[in-house]
């Protein structure tokens, strides 16, 4: 026998498909996130920055440390052109770390600019950077990082990205194109949700991996 309470009304239909659309659309964010938070913590273990600090915002201290990266890109240009993985990069950075502080001592020293140079390799947290062609989510790096005078006392620093591409060609050397399409698409809504996740959860305290005094 036909019953009319199994019908269900026009309005409890539409609420129904409402739903259903709703828990799809969820799933599909939900997926979606993670796949953008995988893509960024990829593109950080894929990438080396350089980190120079300068001993204070003087103009003879500033003008030190632009001295200094100029010696440093010209001399990792040669340093990391071989390296084709980040692995690779980061043991050339641990082994010739040596020579990264003696090129900045040099330059220092044809400045006549007694200063003390630190290098280090550390993993610490960067605020997102805008450069020329592409820009970096905010996170966790590995880094080479050149500290110019007496430690905690440092003016105006300046960075940038030592592997995969030095500085400006970075964009487009990621093996994986989803890392390339996050820092050099215009899909800004990517980079965005990696940059408040990490903004909300990273920690900002810098953990020193290998350093030279």
């Amino acid at each position: 026998m036909y019953s009319s309470q199994n019908v269900l009304t026009r309005t409890q239909m539409l609420t129904l498909c409402l739903a259903l659309l709703g828990g799809l659309f969820l799933a599909w964010a939900a997926g979606w996130w993670d796949a953008q938070q995988q893509t960024g913590e990829a593109l950080r273990a894929d990438t080396i920055r350089l980190h120079v600090r300068a001993d204070s915002d003087s103009v003879l201290d500033q003008t030190c440390k632009l001295a200094v990266r100029d010696a440093l890109l010209e001399l990792t240009q040669r340093l990391y052109q071989d390296a084709s993985t980040a692995a690779e990069a980061r043991t050339l950075a641990a082994r010739h770390l040596v020579d990264i502080q003696w090129t900045a001592q040099q330059t220092l020293a044809r400045l006549g600019a007694a200063r003390a140079v630190r290098v280090s390799l550390v993993n610490m947290y960067f605020d997102t950077t805008h450069y020329g062609g592409f820009s970096l989510p905010a996170g966790r790096y590995d880094a080479v990082r050149v500290d110019i005078g007496a430690p905690d006392s440092y003016g105006r620093n300046w960075w940038c990205v030592l592997y995969p591409g030095l500085c400006t060609t970075a964009c487009g050397s990621y093996d994986d194109p989803a890392e390339n399409d996050l820092i050099c698409g215009d899909y800004i809504l990517r980079l965005r949700v990696v940059e408040l996740w990490q903004q909300l959860t990273a920690d900002r305290r810098d953990k020193t991996l290998v350093t030279l005094m």
